[in-house]
């Protein structure tokens, strides 16, 4: 019932006063419409847990000249071909506000930690503000390995298009997407 309230007000605050026009209206359809989509993956998707203690606690902090890669003394992180410091400022779309990614996978399917920092290298922890999260499917290494990518784009990318992607998507709706993808914990490793 709570979910009907939130999906209605989503409505009457896009349409405004029902003062909508043609555009407004339709604006408020997609809005309806994703987070319908949104909803209906929360609920069929299981609790983030299992699947965060299968990935690699993020690097608390790391170099500023933020290297291609780096090892944290166990495993190697690689840089987020999404979200590279050397490609700014046109990059970091599904992490508005951070400087750069990273991402480690102990398998080449399943889960993997994405992690983003600012441009001091610090660990970002607020999905909202630009924290990486993470990844039910992990992103290929290889763009031509269209299995593993088809399944991160189902797990993970439709979802956060359909929750968050929109700016008009009220924060409630997107936190769904970030309360079964949150950005996990850091450590501080010896770098």
């Amino acid at each position: 019932m709570q979910m009907l309230h939130l999906l209605l007000l989503t409505i009457a605050v896009a349409c405004l006063n029902a003062n909508a026009v043609p555009e407004d209206a339709a604006r408020a359809q997609a809005i309806a419409r994703n987070t319908a989509a949104c909803e209906k993956w929360y609920k069929a998707e299981p609790h983030p847990l299992p699947f965060l203690e299968q990935t690699r606690n993020c690097p608390c902090r790391i170099s500023t000249s933020f290297p291609k890669e780096f090892s944290d003394g166990g495993a190697v992180w690689k840089t987020d071909a999404g979200c590279g410091a050397s490609s700014q400022p046109n990059t970091c779309n599904y992490h508005k506000g951070a400087w750069g990614c990273y991402r480690h996978a102990y398998k080449s399917k399943g889960p993997g930690a994405q992690c983003c920092y600012d441009r001091s290298g610090n660990w970002m922890s607020d999905p909202h503000a630009g924290a990486g999260t993470l990844d039910r499917e992990r992103a290929p290494d290889n763009i031509l390995n269209l299995i593993q990518w088809n399944a991160h784009n189902k797990h993970d990318v439709i979802p956060w298009d359909n929750c968050c992607k929109d700016p008009s998507m009220p924060r409630d709706v997107c936190q769904w997407y970030y309360d079964r993808r949150p950005p996990g914990s850091c450590t501080n490793y010896n770098l």
